[in-house]
């Protein structure tokens, strides 16, 4: 093995994780990617197809094998006396266990960057925004003493998993804006954007508290008015009722994150047409309703909801909206453990 090579873990092969890979595979870089199951076996027998789109209009075509600068594995055990410069964790909420984070961080040192899962409001962003030593009731705490290695990225790009081995990308939005959390990581996040940017968009961020809020917010938006109308974003695109009802959610949390003086630097509407221009897309949490598979929505409102909580406000719109949504995921998919 070259050591003068970056070594990067994506944890996870879903539409981010495939394309995730190609973007960062280099001459300078070595990449291990943890797939799963029937995706792992397709991509050991005929590689990783992947089709990046601009909605109708195909950019790239190609397939992802076994080389000298990627591999693939299906087991964090086949990572034997490794450590990582780099480890995303692109897999969904609902499956980041502390457990399974726990044989991840054995691949850190002190000076691994952490690119972590950006559709919550992470432990760090409470911490300095609210100035609280701790919040207790956060899902994602497993990072907690590598807070000063945290690279915040955001993902704004729409695609997903055609079939076992190949990942269709159909829309890039504004690709993977980043920036670190903490000076430690700077000379990092500044390597991974000029590394990205040679395939993808990779904005430099202004404020990484904004950048992560308008994220999460607008995955849980979009995604929980897609589970309450079961539209795909070509359907959202075409109704006025329905797009006003995104952006009276988004402005529900817009408020109170001015409130604690957060700049946002895009607007609702702005935000809106943005994602509506992957006409061809339907949302991820939309996908797995349809598929039978558990829904990640609650892992978002709890998230959220800790902000009224923490300065007593309400979201009352976005709470009666996601009650409804609960209520009908419970009656429709009695066969399915959502909880």
């Amino acid at each position: 093995m070259d050591k003068s090579k970056l070594k990067i873990l994506v944890f996870g092969c879903g539409a981010i994780g495939s394309h995730l890979t190609y973007c960062l595979a280099s001459n300078k870089t070595k990449i291990y990617t943890i797939c799963r199951n029937e995706h792992y076996e397709a991509i050991k027998k005929n590689g990783l197809k992947l089709s990046i789109f601009q909605n109708d209009l195909l950019k790239k075509k190609t397939i992802l094998k076994d080389s000298k600068n990627i591999i693939f594995l299906d087991n964090l055990n086949k990572l034997k006396g490794l450590t990582f410069d780099y480890i995303f964790i692109t897999i969904k909420l609902k499956d980041v266990k502390k457990k399974l984070m726990q044989k991840i961080l054995k691949f850190a040192n002190k000076d691994t960057a952490f690119i972590p899962p950006c559709t919550e409001l992470p432990y760090w962003w409470f911490t300095n925004i609210l100035k609280k030593k701790e919040i207790t009731e956060l899902d994602n705490l497993y990072l907690q003493r590598y807070e000063k290695n945290i690279i915040g990225m955001t993902m704004w790009l729409s695609g997903k998993i055609v079939k076992p081995g190949e990942t269709l990308i159909s829309h890039v939005q504004r690709g993977y804006p980043l920036k670190e959390v903490n000076n430690k990581m700077k000379k990092k996040a500044n390597f991974l954007r000029k590394l990205l940017s040679k395939k993808i968009i990779s904005p430099n961020v202004k404020n990484i508290y904004s950048e992560i809020y308008i994220k999460s917010i607008n995955s849980f938006a979009f995604n929980l008015v897609a589970l309450k109308t079961e539209f795909t974003n070509l359907k959202i695109s075409r109704s006025k009722k329905t797009i006003k009802l995104i952006k009276n959610i988004m402005n529900e949390f817009e408020t109170i994150v001015k409130r604690l003086n957060i700049p946002i630097y895009q607007t609702i509407n702005s935000r809106i047409k943005q994602t509506l221009l992957s006409k061809n897309h339907t949302m991820s949490m939309l996908n797995d309703y349809n598929s039978g598979r558990k829904v990640e929505i609650m892992h978002c409102w709890n998230n959220l909801n800790l902000l009224n909580k923490a300065i007593n406000t309400k979201t009352k719109l976005s709470e009666r909206t996601y009650n409804l949504v609960i209520k009908k995921i419970k009656n429709n998919a009695k066969n399915i453990k959502y909880f």
